[in-house]
Protein backbone atom coordinates (compact mmCIF):
# COMPACT_ATOMS: atom_id res chain seq x y z
CA UNK A 1 0.00 0.00 0.00
CA UNK A 2 0.81 3.12 -0.38
CA UNK A 3 2.32 5.07 2.72
CA UNK A 4 -0.33 7.95 2.23
CA UNK A 5 -3.13 5.76 2.08
CA UNK A 6 -1.68 2.78 4.71
CA UNK A 7 -1.49 6.20 6.72
CA UNK A 8 -5.09 7.16 6.07
CA UNK A 9 -6.46 3.55 6.71
CA UNK A 10 -4.66 3.18 10.05
CA UNK A 11 -6.03 6.38 11.34
CA UNK A 12 -9.71 5.55 10.41
CA UNK A 13 -9.14 1.91 11.69
CA UNK A 14 -7.81 3.63 15.22
CA UNK A 15 -11.11 5.89 14.74
CA UNK A 16 -12.86 2.93 14.97
CA UNK A 17 -11.23 1.62 17.92
CA UNK A 18 -8.97 -1.32 16.30
CA UNK A 19 -5.28 -1.11 17.86
CA UNK A 20 -2.42 -1.68 15.68
CA UNK A 21 -2.12 -5.63 15.89
CA UNK A 22 -5.73 -5.65 15.31
CA UNK A 23 -5.20 -3.73 12.53
CA UNK A 24 -2.37 -5.49 11.10
CA UNK A 25 -4.12 -8.85 11.15
CA UNK A 26 -7.02 -7.56 9.78
CA UNK A 27 -5.48 -5.81 6.77
CA UNK A 28 -2.74 -8.49 6.08
CA UNK A 29 -4.10 -11.84 7.23
CA UNK A 30 -6.56 -11.76 5.08
CA UNK A 31 -7.99 -10.65 1.06
CA UNK A 32 -7.95 -7.19 1.69
CA UNK A 33 -4.48 -7.21 1.18
CA UNK A 34 -5.10 -7.31 -2.52
CA UNK A 35 -8.33 -4.77 -2.51
CA UNK A 36 -6.54 -1.12 -3.91
CA UNK A 37 -5.71 0.75 -1.09
CA UNK A 38 -7.66 4.24 -2.12
CA UNK A 39 -10.81 1.25 -2.72
CA UNK A 40 -10.10 -0.29 0.72
CA UNK A 41 -10.16 2.88 3.06
CA UNK A 42 -13.84 3.84 1.01
CA UNK A 43 -15.13 0.31 1.75
CA UNK A 44 -14.08 0.42 5.44
CA UNK A 45 -15.97 3.26 6.09
CA UNK A 46 -18.47 2.55 4.02
CA UNK A 47 -19.14 -0.83 5.76
CA UNK A 48 -18.56 -0.23 9.21
CA UNK A 49 -21.24 2.70 8.62
CA UNK A 50 -23.62 0.51 7.57
CA UNK A 51 -23.23 -1.84 10.07
CA UNK A 52 -23.63 0.61 12.73
CA UNK A 53 -26.66 1.85 11.08
CA UNK A 54 -28.15 -1.88 10.66
CA UNK A 55 -27.43 -1.41 14.93
CA UNK A 56 -24.50 -3.19 15.56
CA UNK A 57 -22.42 -1.12 17.84
CA UNK A 58 -19.14 -0.14 17.64
CA UNK A 59 -17.43 -2.88 20.08
CA UNK A 60 -19.47 -5.22 17.81
CA UNK A 61 -18.04 -4.37 14.44
CA UNK A 62 -14.87 -4.83 16.22
CA UNK A 63 -15.24 -8.25 17.15
CA UNK A 64 -17.31 -9.26 13.95
CA UNK A 65 -14.35 -7.80 11.45
CA UNK A 66 -11.46 -9.32 13.70
CA UNK A 67 -13.81 -12.46 13.07
CA UNK A 68 -14.25 -12.02 9.69
CA UNK A 69 -11.91 -9.38 8.09
CA UNK A 70 -13.62 -9.98 4.57
CA UNK A 71 -16.51 -7.99 5.61
CA UNK A 72 -14.87 -5.04 4.35
CA UNK A 73 -14.37 -6.53 1.01
CA UNK A 74 -18.03 -7.17 0.89
CA UNK A 75 -20.51 -4.99 -0.87
CA UNK A 76 -23.40 -3.06 0.92
CA UNK A 77 -25.83 -4.70 -1.29
CA UNK A 78 -24.57 -8.26 -0.59
CA UNK A 79 -24.95 -7.57 3.03
CA UNK A 80 -28.39 -6.05 3.04
CA UNK A 81 -29.01 -9.08 0.46
CA UNK A 82 -27.79 -11.96 3.09
CA UNK A 83 -30.02 -10.21 6.12
CA UNK A 84 -33.22 -10.61 4.02
CA UNK A 85 -32.62 -13.74 2.55
CA UNK A 86 -31.96 -15.05 6.33
CA UNK A 87 -35.33 -12.68 7.23
CA UNK A 88 -36.67 -15.39 4.32
CA UNK A 89 -36.06 -18.58 6.32
CA UNK A 90 -38.20 -17.70 9.33
CA UNK A 91 -35.90 -15.62 11.62
CA UNK A 92 -36.73 -12.17 12.28
CA UNK A 93 -34.36 -9.03 12.05
CA UNK A 94 -33.46 -8.83 15.25
CA UNK A 95 -32.66 -12.40 15.19
CA UNK A 96 -30.17 -12.06 12.44
CA UNK A 97 -28.47 -9.37 13.49
CA UNK A 98 -27.95 -11.32 17.10
CA UNK A 99 -26.98 -14.53 15.23
CA UNK A 100 -24.76 -12.56 13.15
CA UNK A 101 -22.80 -11.05 16.28
CA UNK A 102 -22.50 -14.34 17.54
CA UNK A 103 -21.45 -15.82 14.07
CA UNK A 104 -20.39 -13.05 11.55
CA UNK A 105 -19.14 -15.65 9.48
CA UNK A 106 -22.89 -16.62 8.70
CA UNK A 107 -22.48 -13.37 6.34
CA UNK A 108 -19.43 -15.59 4.35
CA UNK A 109 -22.36 -18.84 4.26
CA UNK A 110 -24.06 -18.81 0.54
CA UNK A 111 -27.91 -19.16 0.99
CA UNK A 112 -28.19 -22.17 -0.40
CA UNK A 113 -25.85 -23.88 2.14
CA UNK A 114 -27.86 -22.63 4.75
CA UNK A 115 -31.02 -23.66 3.18
CA UNK A 116 -29.28 -27.10 2.69
CA UNK A 117 -28.43 -27.02 6.57
CA UNK A 118 -31.66 -26.75 7.66
CA UNK A 119 -32.80 -29.49 5.55
CA UNK A 120 -30.11 -32.13 6.71
CA UNK A 121 -31.10 -31.25 10.17
CA UNK A 122 -35.00 -32.18 9.33
CA UNK A 123 -33.65 -35.07 8.35
CA UNK A 124 -32.47 -35.67 11.51
CA UNK A 125 -35.93 -35.60 13.03
CA UNK A 126 -36.90 -31.90 13.78
CA UNK A 127 -39.61 -29.52 12.49
CA UNK A 128 -38.38 -26.53 10.83
CA UNK A 129 -39.47 -24.22 13.71
CA UNK A 130 -37.38 -26.64 15.95
CA UNK A 131 -34.67 -26.15 13.69
CA UNK A 132 -35.20 -22.18 13.71
CA UNK A 133 -35.13 -22.15 17.16
CA UNK A 134 -31.82 -24.26 17.72
CA UNK A 135 -29.91 -21.88 15.53
CA UNK A 136 -31.05 -19.13 16.93
CA UNK A 137 -29.41 -20.41 20.25
CA UNK A 138 -26.50 -21.45 18.53
CA UNK A 139 -26.01 -20.57 15.01
CA UNK A 140 -22.53 -21.91 15.01
CA UNK A 141 -24.45 -25.01 13.57
CA UNK A 142 -24.86 -23.90 10.48
CA UNK A 143 -20.69 -24.39 10.47
CA UNK A 144 -20.25 -27.47 11.52
CA UNK A 145 -20.46 -31.11 9.78
CA UNK A 146 -23.76 -32.47 9.83
CA UNK A 147 -22.13 -35.67 10.44
CA UNK A 148 -20.47 -33.85 13.61
CA UNK A 149 -23.89 -32.48 14.85
CA UNK A 150 -25.53 -36.25 13.86
CA UNK A 151 -23.00 -38.26 16.44
CA UNK A 152 -23.81 -35.54 19.10
CA UNK A 153 -27.56 -35.70 18.68
CA UNK A 154 -27.27 -39.39 18.23
CA UNK A 155 -25.64 -39.98 21.76
CA UNK A 156 -27.81 -37.63 23.32
CA UNK A 157 -30.77 -39.40 21.96
CA UNK A 158 -28.73 -42.63 23.84
CA UNK A 159 -28.72 -41.54 26.73
CA UNK A 160 -31.93 -40.36 27.02
CA UNK A 161 -30.47 -36.29 26.87
CA UNK A 162 -32.28 -35.77 23.35
CA UNK A 163 -34.48 -32.95 25.29
CA UNK A 164 -30.75 -31.00 25.12
CA UNK A 165 -30.52 -30.65 21.35
CA UNK A 166 -33.80 -28.08 21.56
CA UNK A 167 -33.73 -26.88 25.53
CA UNK A 168 -30.07 -26.17 25.63
CA UNK A 169 -28.75 -26.10 22.31
CA UNK A 170 -25.71 -24.24 23.21
CA UNK A 171 -24.34 -27.51 24.58
CA UNK A 172 -23.53 -28.61 21.34
CA UNK A 173 -21.06 -27.05 20.96
CA UNK A 174 -18.67 -29.31 23.29
CA UNK A 175 -17.19 -32.45 21.55
CA UNK A 176 -18.42 -35.47 21.34
CA UNK A 177 -15.42 -36.98 22.05
CA UNK A 178 -15.67 -35.01 25.93
CA UNK A 179 -19.18 -35.62 26.32
CA UNK A 180 -19.08 -39.35 25.67
CA UNK A 181 -15.67 -39.32 28.16
CA UNK A 182 -17.74 -37.35 31.14
CA UNK A 183 -20.90 -39.48 31.06
CA UNK A 184 -18.55 -42.61 31.21
CA UNK A 185 -16.52 -40.84 33.85
CA UNK A 186 -20.08 -40.62 35.46
CA UNK A 187 -21.48 -43.92 34.95
CA UNK A 188 -17.87 -45.67 36.25
CA UNK A 189 -18.49 -43.44 39.50
CA UNK A 190 -22.71 -44.68 39.84
CA UNK A 191 -23.35 -40.91 39.04
CA UNK A 192 -26.90 -40.97 37.16
CA UNK A 193 -27.17 -37.99 34.48
CA UNK A 194 -30.71 -37.01 34.08
CA UNK A 195 -32.17 -34.00 33.03
CA UNK A 196 -31.95 -32.84 36.65
CA UNK A 197 -28.26 -32.90 36.92
CA UNK A 198 -27.22 -33.04 32.97
CA UNK A 199 -25.60 -29.46 33.07
CA UNK A 200 -22.39 -31.05 35.08
CA UNK A 201 -21.86 -32.66 31.37
CA UNK A 202 -20.96 -29.43 30.20
CA UNK A 203 -19.25 -27.83 32.94
CA UNK A 204 -16.22 -25.55 32.06
CA UNK A 205 -12.82 -27.93 31.86
CA UNK A 206 -11.50 -25.77 35.02
CA UNK A 207 -14.94 -26.38 36.82
CA UNK A 208 -15.22 -29.26 36.11
CA UNK A 209 -11.58 -30.58 37.09
CA UNK A 210 -11.40 -29.16 40.03
CA UNK A 211 -15.07 -30.39 40.86
CA UNK A 212 -14.27 -33.57 40.28
CA UNK A 213 -10.35 -34.25 39.86
CA UNK A 214 -9.45 -35.87 36.64
CA UNK A 215 -8.21 -33.44 33.78
CA UNK A 216 -10.04 -33.02 29.65
CA UNK A 217 -6.94 -35.18 28.37
CA UNK A 218 -7.36 -37.74 31.11
CA UNK A 219 -10.80 -38.29 30.42
CA UNK A 220 -10.45 -38.49 26.87
CA UNK A 221 -7.46 -40.66 27.04
CA UNK A 222 -9.54 -43.44 29.36
CA UNK A 223 -12.42 -42.93 27.36
CA UNK A 224 -12.10 -43.07 23.81
CA UNK A 225 -14.96 -42.23 21.77
CA UNK A 226 -13.61 -43.39 18.56
CA UNK A 227 -13.04 -46.64 20.08
CA UNK A 228 -16.67 -46.94 21.67
CA UNK A 229 -18.00 -45.67 17.85
CA UNK A 230 -15.45 -48.70 16.67
CA UNK A 231 -17.01 -51.36 18.94
CA UNK A 232 -20.60 -50.39 18.55
CA UNK A 233 -19.89 -50.51 14.69
CA UNK A 234 -18.10 -53.90 14.77
CA UNK A 235 -20.94 -55.39 17.03
CA UNK A 236 -23.65 -53.68 14.20
CA UNK A 237 -22.13 -56.05 11.46
CA UNK A 238 -22.08 -59.12 13.42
Amino acid sequence: MKDKDLEAIYVVMYDIGYNDKEIDKILYDSNLVFIKENTLLKKINCIYNLLISLEYSRADVIKMTKSLPALYSYSIENIKQKIEDLISLGYSRADVIKMTKLLPALYSYSIENIKQKIEDLISLGYSRADVIKMTKSLPALYGYNIENIKQKITFLRTIDLGFVVIEDTKQLMQSIDLTYARYMFFKEKGIEVTRDNYRRLFYNAKIFEKQYGIDKSSLLEKYNYQEYLNSKNNTNTL
